[in-house]
């Protein structure tokens, strides 16, 4: 059976079993799990072990099962994906554990307001020793499972404030606290100690995947969002994959942001799976199953930047599968495997980097890793994917190995700032002739600051007075203080925009603003001559603003900037949009369509079943050596037209949902 890092597509099934489900087993039948591994093809399937309450859905001996099983549910999923040579990994909640804080209340983390927290347990306790590791071992000494993949991790992992922690703190790096706790950001070494909780969590990590792995060392491990978008840094343990889940709410642009984040972390097998279902209609909590197509769309995300996939169906609470949800998941285990020839571990050809600061998001989250202000990245990973940029997303410890291979390199809205180190490594960049682009007017004057050539001008974002009143007369409510300006990037048409600053600099202005159009206007975004490269500007959190509320004139914006260089392939026109990853494999270079319309960023839609297809698409490719160019997994020969500039112009009539061009040398 295949190991992870040969696994393409995978099916992952969870419930997170407590006492009051019944009697485990009782309609889990033989031939139902070797339907699914007939029906759907899978390289390995994910099933429920031990959930966030902390009790296992299989007869434990280690004093955590639930009370009622008619089989050996675990046993039997074992021998069936093995006949069928499939590998079977479990889904075990890790830090989080309800049941083992209860039971061991002085394990819990104390929060810094003095309660204990009632299911994340503390890092440097006992929980790994007394429970997490001997269950492992269970799993795979007495079920011989493939492996674990570790939820409730590092999103749940807390700062700890009992005295041992803060000694230990104090003891390890020399800080005399004074008897006073770093609560708050206002706290003196509140910083310093969260990262010293941080290290914490990876001694942690460390711990039980090192204990395992030196009595089974065939046994993969996975720490759900470790080294992701969650704890965007460089790998330091000793991991098997990576892996997470997406967002189901808005899972097509959480799964272009979260793919980026890990397909830097290069020589790791990584995945990510989507639910299968949405949790949320009309505001209210709802369980409602997505078209297959939407779900064809999220995976697409994934694959085409090289990662693996896994679809996520919940499991009954006696442990049996959901078969009447999984039956029509043949159409996507096909449409998902049929693409791996062309996909699977796939590296982009650098072009484009959205920089995810390490230093910057640890100073803006809530926990020690958290998503907390992910709106500005992920907002502009969505725009930039949005108008066929081939993007990737870069930590620090990436940027610093690779920066000087980026035509291009973004820097969103930040909330803290950035190391001087790190701000110096991209004006250099741009000095030796990079495309530096800065996004909102605390980056802005963050690098202003830093010695770039430009002055930010505040302009005012709230209103002085509230208006009073119920409403404006044209049924809006008037409590939102923020002022709307608009710009422009064509003196034509017009977009809304908050909380904006101008830019004073010499250069060519991309787009102006004010709070009437009709009044002047001022600069919005210039890009200016910066050594042998430039620098452009944008005055606003362009991110966040386009992922709460997308506008045509964000996107026109953007193609105005990046029209600054010259692109691998370049959409000439279509009709929709189009996202294109520039790819390698085998030598080989694929490029990536995805077709990014549909519904699935809009609150008022919960599940469609229709996504309509991008038509009449122009592309122009730099492939001077390229004989034939292949529409893959359909093999159709697509038309070669040698353009003046010496690029090959190709013509698609549609692309429903993913396609990829094979360039053949």
């Amino acid at each position: 059976m295949k190991k992870r890092k040969e696994s393409f597509w995978g099916l992952h099934f969870d419930f997170h079993a407590t006492p009051k489900d019944g009697i485990q087993g009782k309609t889990l039948k033989e031939e139902g799990i070797r339907k699914i591994c007939h029906l759907l093809k899978p390289d390995f399937i994910q099933i429920d072990c031990k959930g966030h309450p902390g009790y296992t859905s299989y007869p434990s001996k280690l004093g955590n099962a639930v009370n009622e099983f008619e089989k050996d549910t675990l046993k039997l999923w074992r021998r069936v994906t093995k006949e069928e040579d499939i590998a079977l990994y479990m889904h075990y909640s890790g830090v989080y554990d309800v049941k083992y804080c209860s039971e061991h209340p002085n394990e819990r983390v104390l929060m810094a307001d003095g309660y204990r927290h009632f299911g994340s347990t503390r890092l440097n306790g006992k929980y790994a020793d007394d429970l997490l590791i001997p269950q492992l071992m269970e799993l795979a000494e007495n079920y011989q499972v493939n492996g674990v993949w570790v939820d409730g991790e590092c999103w749940m992992a807390l700062a700890d404030f009992t005295k041992e922690t803060l000694e230990s703190f104090e003891r390890e790096t020399g800080i005399n606290l004074n008897g006073k706790i770093p609560a708050t950001e206002k706290d003196e070494y509140f910083h310093e100690y969260r990262d010293y909780n941080r290290g914490l969590f990876k001694k942690y990590i460390n711990h039980y995947i090192d204990s395992i792995h030196e009595k089974y060392p065939d046994f993969e491990i996975c720490s759900n969002w470790a080294f992701s978008d969650h704890m965007p840094e460089e790998v330091s343990a000793n991991v098997d994959f990576l892996s997470g889940d997406l967002n189901p709410l808005n899972s097509f642009n959480s799964a272009r942001y979260a793919a980026r984040a890990l397909a830097q972390q290069e020589g790791y097998a990584w995945d990510l799976m989507s639910w299968n279902f949405r949790s949320n209609v009309s505001g209210r909590s709802a369980y409602v199953p997505k078209h297959v197509n939407q779900i064809k769309q999220e995976a697409s995300a994934v694959i085409a930047v090289g990662g693996a996939y896994q679809n996520y169906v919940p499991q009954n609470r006696d442990g049996s599968p959901r078969m009447w949800e999984l039956e029509p998941l043949v159409d996507l285990s096909k449409f998902v495997l049929e693409r791996k020839p062309f996909c699977h571990r796939v590296k982009p050809i650098h072009q484009v980097a959205l920089l995810l600061s390490t230093y910057d998001r640890y100073r803006e989250s809530t926990h020690l890793y958290s998503r907390t202000g992910y709106e500005k990245i992920m907002g502009m990973s969505a725009l930039l994917c949005d108008i066929g940029q081939s993007l990737e997303i870069l930590c620090e410890h990436t940027l610093k190995k690779s920066i000087n291979e980026y035509k291009m390199i973004f820097v969103p809205e930040l909330y803290s700032g950035l190391e001087n180190e790190t701000i110096e490594l991209l004006l250099e960049y741009a000095k030796n002739g990079g495309n530096l682009v800065l996004s909102g007017k605390n980056t802005c004057s963050i690098f202003e600051k830093g010695g770039a050539p430009f002055k930010c001008k505040e302009h005012q974002e709230f209103l002085i007075e509230e208006v009073k009143g119920n409403e404006d007369g044209h049924n809006n409510k008037t409590s939102n203080k923020y002022i709307p300006y608009c710009f422009t990037t064509d003196n034509s048409s017009y977009g809304a925009l908050f909380s904006p600053c101008e830019i004073v600099a010499k250069g060519e202005i991309n787009a102006l603003f004010a709070e009437n159009p009709a009044t002047k206007l001022d600069s919005l975004s210039v890009t200016t001559p910066y050594g042998k490269g430039t620098i452009t500007t944008i005055g606003f959190d362009i991110g966040s603003q386009y992922l709460s509320a997308a506008q045509f004139t964000h996107r026109e914006l953007m193609k105005k900037i990046t029209s600054l260089y010259d692109p691998i392939v370049k959409i000439e026109s279509a009709l929709g949009r189009l996202e294109i990853v520039v790819t390698k494999k085998d030598n080989k270079t694929m490029i990536q369509l995805v077709n990014a319309g549909g519904t699935h960023a809009d609150s008022a839609s919960t599940t469609d079943d229709y996504i309509p297809p991008v038509l009449d698409i122009k592309l122009s490719i730099n492939a001077p050596n390229a004989k034939a160019l292949v529409l893959q997994p359909e093999g159709t020969l697509l038309p070669m037209e040698h353009a003046s500039n010496g690029r090959l112009i190709t013509t698609i009539p549609r692309i429903d949902i993913h396609s990829i061009i094979e360039i053949c040398e």
